[in-house]
């Protein structure tokens, strides 16, 4: 997963979709499951709230896909506004309903076959491994000067840089940086003081440079309300190192505070570029430019607030933004520079596409999920309780705190390394369930 966007990596062999490297160990991976598992007798011990939950999901996913064929005169018209002719019905297929599935199986996998210690360490080791790759392509392409441009120069340099030489989006790497950092800092419970020093530490300092060259203000925000939470529940001795921290970001990466502070000034407003100056607003003495800070989704979540209005409880489908000919509509109105083909709002885009009725299975389900998380990491009696938490509820709550300004509850491939966190996490926490239960456990039994 960690070179699987890199430019170099083949995305298809003799212009077959879904012919390449990726899919063919994807494949091997998926049959050497199925074949261990029926060997090792192994039963389908998944939480049945969970199991229901994720039935539930792929349902809404399957019938939005149906919904999405049966009409989508409106997308249509979109692309031809373009000059661009729409994406064929086999990569549409392949996009929205296989690829969907494909980036959770990983996390599934683990969560059946991962019944040892060894495999644990491995499986956790794997994805923690799979991070630092990301970070050490992003410092590599973005080269540590970048720390020191403007927070608008980092902006543009990283959403051409980051995509061009690692393939993944620089909003997305944002996302999985911010959680990763704490997940990795979790896992010094499971390691000596020795390892401790030569490689959390290290690896914790890789990833949040490569976080900070993003230029992504909600992945700054995301990293420090979690280390604000880690430290008020867990570890509070290092809120001491908060102002620390803070001087040291504002030396050596200033370019990081610039970003964050975008959108916000003390001058006139006269003197301020904003598309629109009646979306300024005063804030405790400074003018604030919502659509700056917001990056415009101020002109865009009223629009698509007023059409889930109109279709509540089961929404219009796959892609409605774009078939309601929303879209549509904010190119026209505000210029070809506003490109707004979803929402920039998991949780506003799931309703609009689906209604209140299937985002109630979907927002329970990872709400459990950050039940299970938080009860493991407040359980003390074992540090792996503690870790596995940890590292689930970083990555999840990375995710749900982006999705106020990005990503999707559809499935894609920055959301593989939360999926495995979340396979360890409900194999972990079937595993104390046995013990608790006084029975046997191959994970957990010493």
């Amino acid at each position: 997963m960690a070179v699987f966007q890199h430019p170099d990596m083949p995305k298809s062999i003799a212009g077959v979709p879904g012919l390449n490297h990726w899919n063919f160990l994807f494949i091997n991976t998926v049959f050497s499951w199925l074949s261990n598992r029926k060997k090792e007798k192994l039963s389908w011990d998944m939480p049945k709230n969970i199991k229901i939950l994720l039935y539930l999901y792929t349902l809404f996913i399957f019938i939005g896909v149906i919904r999405y064929f049966n009409d989508h005169s409106g997308v249509i018209e979109l692309f031809e506004s373009m000059g661009v002719n729409p994406p064929g019905g086999i990569n549409r297929l392949n996009e929205y309903l296989f690829n969907c599935f494909k980036w959770v199986l990983p996390g599934m996998i683990i969560f059946d076959g991962c019944r040892s210690r060894k495999q644990y360490n491995f499986a956790i080791g794997t994805l923690t491994l799979m991070f630092i790759l990301l970070a050490l392509q992003v410092i590599k392409a973005m080269k540590l000067g970048s720390l020191t441009l403007g927070g608008d120069a980092l902006q543009h340099k990283a959403l051409k840089i980051i995509s061009d030489s690692v393939g993944f989006h620089r909003v997305n790497i944002s996302m999985m940086m911010s959680g990763a950092f704490w997940a990795i800092f979790c896992l010094k419970e499971l390691v000596s003081t020795k390892h401790y020093w030569l490689l959390i530490l290290p690896s914790c300092l890789a990833i949040f440079t490569a976080m900070a060259m993003t230029g992504g203000r909600t992945g700054y925000g995301t990293w420090a309300v979690l280390g604000v939470f880690y430290c008020l529940f867990k570890w509070r001795k290092y809120l001491l190192l908060a102002p620390l921290m803070l001087l040291a970001i504002t030396m050596f990466a200033p370019s990081a505070i610039d970003r964050l502070s975008f959108g916000f000034s003390t001058d006139d407003s006269s003197e301020m570029q904003s598309l629109n100056e009646t979306n300024n607003v005063e804030f405790d003495g400074a003018e604030v430019d919502l659509y700056e800070v917001s990056s415009g989704r101020v002109f865009v979540w009223p629009l698509v607030w007023q059409s889930i209005k109109e279709a509540p409880f089961f929404g219009y489908g796959r892609e409605a933004m774009q078939n309601l000919g929303i879209t549509l509509k904010i190119k026209q109105d505000y210029g070809k520079g506003e490109n707004f083909p979803h929402p920039h709002n998991a949780y506003l885009q799931w309703i609009q596409d689906n209604g209140f009725v299937g985002a109630f299975p979907v927002f329970l389900l990872y709400l459990l999920l950050l039940k299970y998380s938080w009860s493991l990491f407040r359980d003390n009696s074992e540090k792996i309780y503690v870790v596995t938490g940890g590292f689930s509820l970083a990555l999840l709550l990375a995710f749900l705190i982006a999705s106020t300004g990005s990503q999707t509850f559809y499935p894609r491939e920055g959301a593989v390394g939360m999926w495995v966190a979340i396979g360890l996490l409900l194999r972990v926490y079937v595993e104390r369930n046995k013990i608790n239960n006084e029975g046997i456990s191959r994970l957990l039994d010493k």
